[in-house]
């Protein structure tokens, strides 16, 4: 996985194929961060019921086990 900073957050993008897997967006609130993800050509909710809010090691746990994410990885 490849991470880069982008427009207040961090994008994470598949090292083997450049395509987007996640963006998390700090909420300035003690190491939390919202969990987007890639929807035609922009960044959107990653939940069932919206965008979902956690701590950065409960996020990339997320989303190294969500097969949602990877669909394009």
């Amino acid at each position: 996985m490849v991470v880069r900073r982008a427009a207040k957050g961090y994008s994470l993008y598949s090292e083997r194929s450049g395509g987007p897997v996640a963006r998390l967006m700090p909420t300035g609130e003690d190491g939390k961060v919202r969990v987007l993800a890639w929807h035609r050509e922009k960044w959107g909710a990653s939940g069932p019921f919206g965008v979902p809010t956690m701590t950065i090691d409960r996020a990339l746990d997320y989303v190294a086990s969500n097969p949602f994410f990877w669909i394009r990885a």
